[in-house]
């Protein structure tokens, strides 16, 4: 795949847009039932189903530089343990000693070996059990019983996928089905870690998630920020995948005018700068690519069907000195983040309120929001529900 190809198609049908003051669309308004953001029930369902039953991507390669380097996170109540071993290769463990279950490693960093803080047992990077403290007082046993619990893990494209179930099989490249050749594309595996942010929050993460797949709200919501230089209402939608659950937008912005007397021969790879793509990728991620950045947020279900966390992570693509725009990385990473914070998640969080009163039957996505309309039927088949419109009907009427 060329990138060169990919990108100037993308200009050629976001001109038509422009040109026709129009956007891609599905081909009807739909109503969405609001129970699915309130719903315990469902919640749980959500949890094992779509949570437990994917594959998640957890992060890039570059969280994991050299050997002996290590990352941990206990997300939807699994404590994982990813460590780089001496052959380069990426291992995934339950993060628990196979003495006792107590935690072997907090936060990130580098480590030779692995050893139990609890009662010292002492594991290589692949997971081995090498030493037992006092092994001649504690008795004897057979060492390789007590090797970590791996987990599936998969490292390509510059990309690391976890499966929380250890009798999971997955690949990457099934997982993303015909988008892995644009995964391929970003060379995702050249990037630098700028920071990170969470957000706990309470709202469904599926309310968060609605905040990243449409760009109507670009003009009302973001008008002093993102809105200031992206075409609001104006996007590209694909589909990708297996049974397209992965999607694409591709958020204009006002700067691809200039293009438009240009012949399209003429074009270099600089196009890029008119334009992000916002990916969501099955089952709860939003990465955005851009030239210079790319903004990886992550979303978990909380405790409760009305909390949610965020984890929000920006990387540099290629030298993490190369300045965008008079924006050094920090700076962009803080405007992202606050934009997030006192934007999207400000009147998400509002959302979330007067969903909570159980009153509304249903919010209704335009036929230009085709993105929301498709990942939500996604959502209910994959827990065996069956889409299906909330009735018409006025709400406190006589």
């Amino acid at each position: 795949m060329n990138e060169k190809d990919v990108l100037t198609d993308v200009v050629k049908r976001a001109l038509k847009h422009v040109d026709a003051g129009t956007t891609d669309s599905a081909d009807a308004p739909y109503r969405h039932p609001t129970w699915t953001y309130t719903d315990p029930d469902l919640f749980e369902e959500e949890k094992v189903k779509i949570f437990r039953a994917s594959p998640q991507m957890v992060g890039f390669s570059c969280d994991l530089p050299g050997p002996g380097t290590y990352a941990t996170f206990d997300d939807l109540g699994v404590p994982v343990l990813l460590v780089r071993d001496n052959d380069g290769k990426v291992n995934a463990y339950l993060n628990a000693c196979s003495h006792r279950g107590a935690r072997l490693k907090e936060g990130c960093g580098k480590a030779n070996s692995i050893s139990c803080p609890y009662h010292a047992w002492g594991f290589d990077l692949k997971g081995k059990l090498r030493t037992i403290f006092k092994e001649d007082s504690f008795g004897c046993v057979e060492k390789s019983y007590y090797d970590l619990v791996r987990l599936p893990v998969e490292e390509k494209y510059g990309v690391i996928y976890v499966g929380l179930d250890p009798d999971m099989k997955f690949s990457i490249d099934d997982h993303l089905g015909d988008l892995a050749p644009y995964f391929a594309m970003w060379n995702l595996g050249d990037m630098s870690f700028v920071n990170m942010h969470e957000f706990h929050m309470d709202t469904n993460w599926k309310l968060a998630l609605d905040t990243f797949c449409e760009g109507y709200h670009f003009g009302p919501l973001h008008k002093d920020s993102v809105g200031d230089y992206t075409m609001g209402n104006l996007s590209l939608y694909d589909r990708f995948g297996p049974e397209q659950r992965h999607h694409r937008m591709t958020f204009v912005h006002v700067s691809i005018a200039s293009l438009k007397e240009i012949p399209p021969e003429q074009w270099t790879t600089g196009i890029f700068d008119h334009f992000a793509f916002v990916h969501f990728i099955y089952p709860n991620i939003s990465l955005l690519v851009s030239p210079t950045a790319v903004e990886f947020f992550q979303l978990y279900p909380g405790a409760t069907v009305g909390e949610h966390l965020t984890r929000y992570r920006c990387y540099w693509r290629g030298d993490l000195n190369r300045p965008n725009e008079g924006l050094d990385p920090q700076s962009h990473f803080q405007f992202i983040r606050d934009v997030v914070a006192k934007e999207d998640y400000w009147v998400s969080a509002n959302v979330q309120k007067s969903l909570n009163a159980n009153i509304k039957p249903f919010n209704t996505f335009g036929k230009n929001e085709p993105s929301l309309i498709n990942m939500h039927k996604t959502f209910l088949r994959a827990v065996g529900r069956t889409p299906a419109e909330a009735p018409l009907e006025k709400v406190g009427a006589d």
